[in-house]
């Protein structure tokens, strides 16, 4: 008998097409049902219910809670179709002995690209511009006069894959300075075009432009906070396109307002998706997209093909190539 694969929410074709080799697949979006992300959100439960009888599950935002995980008791492996794992809860799967198998590097040239387009479009104003001709107010245009990259320091917070990218791009593609910080890397030591600074506090006084690039963890939970905001060089702009509560936002809207930093560009919140009555979408120089920086074609489909590899890897007695939770093997036997 084949085993059951829960995939709640759309996913490239190449992936779903893979699983189904060996598989069988509930695909609830085919059929025009959405599934709501929460699990106490009206309508759920059903799908709950679908997740706790199946032996996998591949999700993008579908939240998965201890609860979930000790009520499914066929369940062998989950998939997430992404980098960030914040909603799986990790440890209750490692205590049943579940490897989380993830997707990392499957977009990491889509969001570096799309930081690069937040960074440029915070340089040349495009979005005010954009909506001033729109609007019928393009009565100045000097109004919109915006700053070179070339030159510029960029500061990264995070120099993983997705900021190893940014660094490369913004220094060879743009002549940009480029320097890092990243607490598990050697301060001082170069990082390909990038040079680590020897704290965060260091870097965010250097930079003309910060973007980050880290997990969301308790380390990094509002990093950039009031005080840290208070230490970025004035008019310095900052991008981010990794997990939203690692800004403060009611600190950020109130730094744009007082006009400390020149802008914000945002592609990730605290709050998803972004309530429109929110103060950023109220504060002058600020960017939003919504949470789009790893939706690429090409990366939806590397993302796809590699967490259906993960679980079958699983489900097929093979050691998966990327697990978020190294230590559920510790557990398996016991469980």
């Amino acid at each position: 008998m084949k085993p059951t694969v829960f995939i709640p929410e759309p996913i490239a074709s190449p992936g779903v097409e893979l699983l189904r080799r060996h598989c069988h697949c509930r695909t609830p979006w085919e059929e025009g049902i959405t599934v709501p992300p929460e699990p106490d959100a009206e309508g759920s439960a059903p799908h709950r219910a679908a997740f706790r009888e199946a032996d996998a599950a591949l999700v993008r935002l579908f939240q998965v809670d201890a609860e979930d995980i000790r009520n499914a008791p066929r369940l062998k492996v989950i998939g997430k179709h992404g980098v960030g794992v914040d909603n799986i809860d990790c440890e209750a799967a490692t205590a049943r002995g579940l490897p989380v198998v993830f997707t990392p590097g499957s977009n990491g040239r889509t969001v570096a690209e799309h930081a690069m387009a937040l960074m440029l479009a915070l340089s040349r104003q495009i979005y005010p511009s954009s909506h001033a001709i729109r609007s019928g107010t393009m009565d100045d245009r000097n109004r919109y006069q915006g700053v070179e990259l070339a030159g510029k320091n960029l500061g990264l917070i995070g120099l993983g894959r997705i900021g190893s990218r940014v660094a490369g791009i913004a220094s060879a593609g743009f002549g940009m300075q480029v320097r890092a910080y990243d607490p598990f890397l050697p301060p001082g030591s170069a990082m390909g075009a990038a040079v680590l600074e020897e704290s965060l506090e260091a870097l965010l006084a250097w930079a003309d432009f910060i973007s980050l690039h880290v997990p969301l963890s308790d380390a990094t939970h509002h990093l950039i906070d009031q005080e840290r905001l208070e230490l970025m060089k004035p008019g310095c702009r900052l991008v981010n396109t990794s997990r939203g509560p690692v800004i403060e936002e009611a600190a950020l809207a109130r730094a744009l307002r007082e006009g400390r930093l020149a802008g914000a560009a945002l592609d990730v919140f605290e709050e998803e998706p972004l309530p429109a009555d929110h103060p950023l979408c109220r504060t002058p120089n600020t960017l939003l997209t919504p949470h789009i920086s790893g939706l690429t074609d090409s990366a939806l489909e590397r993302a796809s093909l590699m967490a259906a590899q993960g679980i079958l890897d699983v489900l097929q007695g093979r050691r998966p190539a990327h697990v978020a939770n190294p230590g559920w093997r510790e557990n398996r036997a016991t469980n």
